[in-house]
């Protein structure tokens, strides 16, 4: 009797320990090329290396390989891994298409400087060889015009006008007629003033105002 329990036992143990053994996992493996090579490989987007690679024990069932290299566009594909089985998996990546900036050639833009006629006009007073004390008294006025511009101006005048401690006392309009570009005219008149009694004749200065010119 004992002895038949004792082999009951024993099948029983063994029966327990079969029952709590784990059966292996069902794996196979992926091989992945790339054109070009050393690009990065992603299974389930887990790093596996670069290319080329080969994926051991992978298990058994559908996967995403995923393969990731600069200056291309990434690359994926579903596969399916099957148990002891290996799987080839090769990629052609295409190259990252940057577009070129669109260059609209500029043409400037050209600006004619107009020509113009530019006159200064310059020039001083004094007495007549023969002063008159007279009044009003008659002076001597010389003026110069120069035409520093571009351009030939067809007519020119000026006033010369006198002036007593900055107050007008008399004044006369210079003719020059035509001064051309860079050239100049020089012009002498006369003019009558009734100067102030005890003025000092440096009290007295003479400006060239009211430039017209025609072109």
């Amino acid at each position: 009797m004992l002895g038949k329990t004792a082999i009951c036992l024993l099948v029983l143990c063994v029966f327990l320990c079969g029952c709590s053994t784990t059966l292996p996992e069902k794996t196979g493996s992926v091989k992945v090329t790339s054109l070009p090579s050393a690009a990065e490989v992603y299974l389930d987007n887990e790093y596996r290396g670069t290319t080329p690679a080969t994926i051991n024990e992978v298990p058994a069932g559908n996967r995403t390989v995923e393969i990731r290299q600069r200056g291309y566009e990434n690359w994926s594909e579903s596969i399916t891994v099957l148990p002891a089985g290996t799987l080839n998996v090769s990629a052609s990546l295409k190259p990252v298409v940057i577009p070129l900036p669109t260059t609209v050639p500029v043409t400037p833009s050209v600006t004619m400087k107009k020509e113009v006629p530019e006159i200064h006009v310059d020039g001083y007073w004094t007495y007549p060889a023969q002063r008159s004390y007279s009044s009003p008294i008659p002076l001597f006025v010389h003026a110069e015009g120069a035409n520093v511009g571009s351009a030939d101006a067809r007519v020119v005048t000026s006033s010369a006008n006198l002036y007593y401690y900055d107050q007008q006392v008399c004044w006369v309009k210079i003719y020059f007629g035509t001064i051309k570009a860079g050239g100049h005219a020089a012009k002498d008149t006369m003019m009558s003033c009734s100067l102030p009694s005890g003025a000092d004749d440096h009290d007295f200065i003479i400006k060239f105002e009211n430039i017209v010119v025609t072109p």
